[in-house]
């Protein structure tokens, strides 16, 4: 076959067209035009097989398996189902499915006699009449295909069959010999080879043994239990009726028996199959990344497929290294090893990256790559590629019903993984967007806030040059005091941003050394706001405690929170700072006796960039940086910095360090 479907995807319409598939050999043709259909149509594309229960001959088969893997590379969805009646299976399909063409193929032969049945495709028009029927003739050039009349399975039974049948009737004319013997009816008989057949249909595969056994069961019975006894005569005038139904009931018995047979093994298949699944999808929900996703697909494939599944996996746009998931019947560390070097050659990962690269199946039983061992399949979205499976089918091709749960199960493995790289995406946009927010707060923040102490620089330093000469000692010491102030303060918030900067980026250098805590408090009270001498600011540690810390960065948080201490309290306050043992580790205090912190700020008070509503007396606000970066500092510690209630009101912030272990030499 020729004609190819082009990958590229057009917007979809509402059309929807649906291929029923077959065994005949006219069906490519059949698929191929559907297909032409649903490109020119931009339609989706369904093909559907439905399973009778009607076991057919090898090479209706073979065909089959074709023609399901033709269909999957013209684009459509392979769906597959059950049911005795084909015309209402296909017909309730195509009603919940919506879809609104039919394409089927019609054999030419004409059905002329008086007990011509309706054909698939009357009945089809019967039933949905609404929908659009394409008929193609069911032609194959000059080979003649001949359908099955009869829905007999006529391949050979096994020898275990054959002896089965035979058991089973001797079992059933014993029995008859000893009810006659006990002058038993001939009813009770008969019906003792009427379950003599349930059996063979039961315990056999086929048709052809329950047949077998119904002509089996008329024979003996004429034979062995009737009179003249070891002869096909009888005297009795009705036997030959009686045969003949026998015979007739018999053989419905066996063929309703075989039929639900292979009905019960159908409806097993598709619980098995929805069983799977079902599984599969609890398992690829709890499944984060994309190795783990794999993992589990592969799994699934290798419980039910029972073969080893060798698995690639696309990582930043490149495929990585094959993956080797062992079959249960794999447990010897040397069978293991051998399918390793097996399925992992340098032929067959070429042909995983040609699958990879080209959105399209090869391996073995396709026309690429065709001397590989496995059948690769691409994890797939449309044309984004996820991965690649591989799974071995040289030795032992996939049935119809395998290869319809491997891409079921393989199409959940790439929406799983499409739905993992969506959630990755969102949390990446949800980050980025939250630094877009942090940089746009900090440049605002720096805008507006530091406006003020440059403009009261700038201000101040004017007056100075121009008026210096005429002002007074009291209100030049003032100016100067101020354009420190404002020169300290702007230092303090430099320092804050860069030390924070280093900190997010991972740049920041720790230097720990043992220090005492005491000595750590009164160094950064040299570092606080001149303003302190307006508030009265009491020490209490006790003595020998030693801290493992970087100073520097210790120093700046207590600097920090003694000014935001002194910022949002009115002058002549007390400001507190306590260090003691508690627990292992050593507790610091900064508390003060101010109006306090509201309820609706403190959720946000350790957030970057949030200042609340309070706004200090002079005007000048925080930039919010302070109390995040402490809270960064002390992490990075291994501490944890909190606040608190100081009753009857102001509020504590206490925080925690890891203590050193003291070595005494003698």
């Amino acid at each position: 076959m020729n004609s190819h479907i082009p990958d590229e995807k057009k917007q979809e319409t509402d059309e929807h067209i649906l291929v029923c598939l077959s065994g005949s050999p006219s069906n490519e043709k059949i698929i191929a035009t559907a297909a032409k259909m649903a490109y020119t149509f931009h339609s989706r594309f369904t093909a559907l097989y439905v399973q009778n229960g009607v076991r057919q001959e090898h090479s209706d088969q073979e065909r089959l398996e074709k023609h399901i893997r033709f269909a999957e590379k013209m684009g459509a969805e392979i769906v597959m189902t059950h049911g005795e009646n084909v015309p209402v299976q296909i017909a309730e399909y195509a009603q919940l499915s919506s879809v609104t063409t039919i394409v089927i193929g019609q054999s030419n032969v004409r059905q002329n006699h008086i007990f011509s049945r309706q054909t698939l495709t009357e009945k089809l028009i019967s039933l949905i009449p609404d929908i659009d029927i394409h008929i193609i003739p069911d032609t194959f050039g000059t080979v003649t295909y001949h359908k099955p009349h009869f829905p007999l399975y006529t391949e050979k039974p096994s020898v275990k069959d054959i002896l089965v049948t035979i058991s089973i009737f001797v079992v059933c004319t014993l029995i008859g010999l000893v009810f006659q013997k006990h002058h038993f009816t001939d009813t009770n008989i008969v019906t003792t080879y009427m379950l003599g057949v349930l059996l063979t249909s039961i315990l056999t595969n086929g048709y052809l043994c329950s047949l077998a056994g119904s002509f089996l069961s008329v024979v003996l019975f004429c034979f062995f239990l009737t009179a003249p006894r070891m002869s096909f005569q009888t005297y009795a005038v009705g036997y030959p009726v009686t045969f003949l139904i026998m015979l007739i009931s018999s053989v419905l018995t066996g063929t309703l028996a075989a039929k639900l047979k292979n009905h019960a093994r159908l409806s097993a298949q598709l619980a098995f199959r929805t069983q799977i699944l079902f599984d599969t999808d609890q398992l690829l929900q709890k499944a984060k990344s994309s190795n783990e996703i794999l993992s589990v697909t592969c799994t699934q494939l290798v419980r039910l497929l029972n073969r080893s599944i060798v698995a690639y996996v696309s990582e930043n746009e490149v495929l990585s290294d094959g993956m080797v998931f062992h079959s249960q019947n794999q447990d010897e560390e040397e069978e293991k090893t051998k399918a390793e070097e097996q399925l992992l050659v340098q032929t067959e990962a070429e042909a995983a990256r040609w699958v990879y690269e080209n959105c399209q199946r090869a391996g073995a039983t396709t026309r690429h790559f065709s001397n590989a061992r496995c059948l690769y399949l691409a994890i797939r979205i449309e044309d984004h590629v996820y991965g690649v499976i591989g799974i071995p089918v040289q030795n032992h091709p996939l049935d119809s019903f395998e290869y319809s749960v491997l891409l079921s199960v393989i199409n959940e493995c790439a929406l799983a993984m499409e739905n993992s790289r969506n959630a990755l995406e969102k949390e990446k946009n949800a980050v980025l967007a939250k630094n877009e927010q942090l940089r746009a707060d900090l440049l605002r923040a720096i805008s507006h806030d530091l406006r003020t102490p440059l403009c009261s620089i700038s201000g101040n330093a004017d007056m100075l040059l121009n008026n210096g000469n005429g002002l007074d000692d009291a209100t030049r010491q003032q100016i100067y005091t101020d354009i420190y102030e404002d020169a300290e303060w702007l230092t303090g918030v430099v320092e804050n941003l860069l030390s924070i900067t280093r900190l997010n980026d991972g740049r920041l250098k720790f230097k720990f050394t043992d220090q005492l805590l005491d000595e750590i408090i009164a160094e950064s009270l040299r570092h606080v706001s001149r303003k302190h001498e307006a508030y009265q600011i009491l020490t209490e540690c006790e003595e020998l405690l030693l801290v493992r810390v970087d100073v520097r960065l210790i120093i700046q948080v207590l600097v920090n929170l003694i000014d935001n201490a002194i910022k949002y309290t009115p002058p002549g306050s007390v400001i507190r700072i306590c260090g003691k043992k508690i627990n292992g580790k050593a507790e610091v205090c900064v508390e003060d006796n101010g109006a306090g912190i509201s309820e609706e700020m403190k959720p946000h008070i350790f957030e970057m960039f949030y200042t609340g509503k309070n706004t200090i007396a002079d005007s000048q606000r925080s930039l919010g940086l302070g109390l995040a970066l402490c809270k960064s500092i002390i992490q990075a510690h291994d501490g944890n910095l909190v606040l608190t209630d100081h009753h009857p009101h102001g509020c504590i912030f206490t925080f925690t360090l890891q203590l050193s272990e003291v070595i005494l030499h003698e």
